[in-house]
């Protein structure tokens, strides 16, 4: 399971860096440091835990690990997009409400990707 651990660093550096940037530009103060931290990393990590528990279970190919991966990567970054580039005095909503869909509809697409890839082109 080294994939499942490499990629779980993705979350935990990005809640890093994000709860890093949110202390230097806002109004917390050091003490809100490490509840933002676990909490983020709680957060933008969920479906990469879940891949992580469900990967280790079963006996998955690591081309369907990495494809499960991709897909939960890109939702974060799509997710964080939102929150980087236009920048989002409301609370950000979009990522509390979109972050968790998207990411489970990347994972099965990147999952039926390389499913279909097996079966139907590389078979």
């Amino acid at each position: 399971m080294k994939i499942s651990a490499r990629y779980s660093f993705i979350p935990i550096l990005f809640s890093f860096l994000a709860v890093s940037f949110v202390m230097f530009t806002g109004k917390h103060n050091q003490a809100n440091f490490l509840g933002l931290l676990v909490g983020s990393t709680l957060f933008y990590g969920a479906p990469f835990f879940i891949l992580r528990y469900m990967f280790s279970v079963s006996s998955a190919k690591s081309k369907y690990i990495h494809s499960g991966y991709i897909g939960a990567t890109i939702a974060l970054t799509l997710i964080a997009s939102f929150w980087l580039l236009p920048r989002d005095p409301s609370g950000l909503p979009m990522q509390w409400m979109a972050y968790y869909p998207l990411s489970l509809v990347l994972v099965l697409i990147f999952l039926g990707a390389a499913l279909i890839h097996d079966k139907f082109i590389h078979s």
